[in-house]
């Protein structure tokens, strides 16, 4: 049985564009997303932690585009594209978005009422995605383009990403689940809510904890894409 969930007329304010104007002044994206799922499970159940949060979803697009400054439609598109598509982690269980259509429109783009849109279809069948283990969890590749990586962070229960910074790489992040602690600039840890977005500049100390019984994810925004070399470790992980 599939089930098609549509969000649709989702408004957000973030620079997007290629003049000079567009990289300083944020201006509406209108996006439409259809995901295509089997929902007989949480229809059976009627528990919202088994299928998509639309409140959720819709937060985590927003994230991706404000804080990423794409210059292209086609880039914000696929990006959002592939991470809906991204298999969920173990510890959730909601089921695996099968299909996505991702619809961008930029109302401003072209004179009078004329309207310039992006649609991107694509299947989780098609997707392939990069990842890394690590002492405190795993790194999954979302995506990255010449001028941002995308990236899931999923801390082990009781781990921690150690205490960090970046020589000058923009860095922002939104959590995702409960149960994460994060320290700047080697203060006291704080609680972080889901839906919480933090955002690093080149050169803060940053850390991340997870105090929960179960996986916690951050979904991480790199601009440019991660690079090893610009990353320097201050603390040890446990």
């Amino acid at each position: 049985m599939k089930t098609r969930i549509t969000l649709s007329q989702l408004e957000f304010s973030c620079l997007i564009g290629v003049f000079d104007p567009e990289r300083v002044t944020p201006q509406k994206l209108i996006v439409d997303v259809t995901l295509e799922l089997n929902g007989q499970s949480a229809a059976i159940a009627d528990r919202l932690e088994q299928t998509w949060n639309y409140d959720a979803l819709a937060d985590q697009i927003g994230f991706i585009l404000e804080a990423s400054h794409f210059y292209l439609l086609e880039s914000a598109a696929h990006v959002i594209a592939r991470w809906v598509l991204l298999p969920p982690i173990a510890s959730q269980h909601r089921p695996i978005i099968e299909w996505a259509s991702v619809r961008l429109t930029k109302p401003a783009a072209l004179p009078g009422s004329a309207q310039a849109v992006v649609q991107v279809d694509a299947a989780a069948s098609d997707q392939h995605y990069g990842s890394e283990s690590k002492g405190w969890g795993t790194v999954d590749i979302v995506e990255e383009t010449r001028r941002m990586g995308l990236y899931r962070l999923t801390l082990l229960p009781g781990t921690s990403l150690p205490e960090h910074h970046h020589l000058r790489m923009r860095e922002a992040e939104l959590v995702l689940d409960t149960g994460l602690e994060g320290t700047q600039d080697g203060g006291p840890r704080r609680a972080l809510a889901i839906g919480e977005r933090v955002t690093w500049k080149a050169g803060q100390k940053h850390s991340y904890h997870n105090t929960g019984k179960t996986s916690a994810s951050l979904l991480c925004m790199d601009s440019p894409p991660f690079d090893p070399a610009d990353e320097i470790l201050t603390g040890d992980a446990s």
